[in-house]
């Protein structure tokens, strides 16, 4: 099964409803402000899958009817992202992502900031407009979290001293949260929505596909090739960001390759040949193949909360998601 078909599948039983959040947004970039709705057209066209709000609906409708709130609550979390990835690219001085042009690449920093500050007060808007308090308060605390997952990166930054839990902090703040929030406000908007020990469960379900995603997306900046990531192989090892391959594979390796791996990875810049010293070192310590466990070990504690709910066609595509963040291939 190929990417496409696989985010396809996940999506079936809430194709409808996405095609309402896109409506939803389109509505939400059209302001009496050109720039912005200049820069409002270029983010909507580059969006991605929307695998957020995807969860976030199909979480909501394990049991019982998607509601008209859960969709209002879909397109937040899709503004939250949007607006944190703005935000990190301006932060990371990212012109591209995902191979297509970032706004602070096609117009400055600062119109990023601005773009992203609008797309956060707007969440919150629809949140208010629609008297959403509970979904505001998770929302509140994920982008609490998002600030503290950047702040974490900015403070280990080149520390090839940084540890598997403090990587796995950092992106459980940084990517894991949006994907808890999203699964969390599914069920805070669902029939079940006082359900508070069913709330947790589903936040740890995101918040354990997000990091496992996360770590799939970390082991590409090593081995994908750079039409595919979007970006230079090795350009998130160039930036500082030390990620659970290299950590696994220092921890692991003899003192000699050791001291090889903390040599080469303590450049910003290689040669092809240096590149695939790097990478065959961590691949012959083991740390691809402990990052791909690691990935699974969380997609399956995913699964035992998925578990308990009766067999539906929102679960099963709850499933299929697990399957996506670990098994896709870019």
């Amino acid at each position: 099964m190929t990417v496409d078909t696989q985010i396809l599948a996940v999506q079936r039983p809430v194709r409808r409803q996405l095609d309402t959040v896109q409506k939803h947004l389109r509505g939400l970039f059209k302001t009496p402000i050109p720039i912005l709705n200049e820069v409002g057209g270029h983010v909507l066209a580059t969006r991605g899958k929307k695998i957020r709000p995807t969860l976030l609906l199909l979480t909501a409708g394990l049991r019982g009817t998607i509601t008209p709130d859960a969709i209002i609550g879909a397109t937040v979390v899709e503004l939250v992202h949007a607006a944190a990835l703005i935000h990190d690219d301006s932060v990371d001085r990212s012109h591209l992502r995902r191979g297509m042009p970032t706004v602070n690449g096609l117009w400055t920093d600062e119109m990023a900031i601005i773009m992203g500050d609008y797309l956060f007060a707007q969440s919150m808007s629809l949140l208010v407009e629609h008297k959403l308090n509970e979904a505001m308060g998770v929302l509140a605390r994920c982008v609490t979290d998002l600030s503290c997952g950047e702040a974490l990166e900015f403070q280990h930054a080149f520390d090839l001293d940084v540890t598997e839990a403090e990587y796995e902090e950092l992106i459980r703040a940084k990517t894991g949260s949006l994907f808890g929030a999203s699964t969390e406000v599914g069920v805070t908007l669902s029939v079940t929505g006082r359900d508070m020990k069913r709330r947790l469960a589903f936040r740890s379900f995101g918040e354990k596909v997000g990091v496992a995603f996360q770590i799939v997306d970390d082991l590409f900046d090593y081995l994908s090739e750079p039409e595919v990531a979007g970006k230079p192989v090795g350009y998130d090892l160039a930036e500082g960001k030390v990620t659970l391959p290299l950590i696994a594979a220092l921890r692991q390796a003899t003192e000699a390759d050791r001291r090889k791996l903390r040599a080469l990875a303590g450049r910003k810049k290689w040669t092809t040949g240096q590149w695939s010293q790097l990478r065959d070192l961590i691949e012959k310590t083991g740390g691809f193949e402990y990052s791909r466990v690691r990935a699974q070990a969380l997609a399956d504690e995913a699964r035992g909360v998925l578990a308990r709910e009766k067999p539906s066609p929102a679960r099963k595509a709850l499933d299929a998601a697990i399957d996506y963040a670990v098994k896709r291939v870019h």
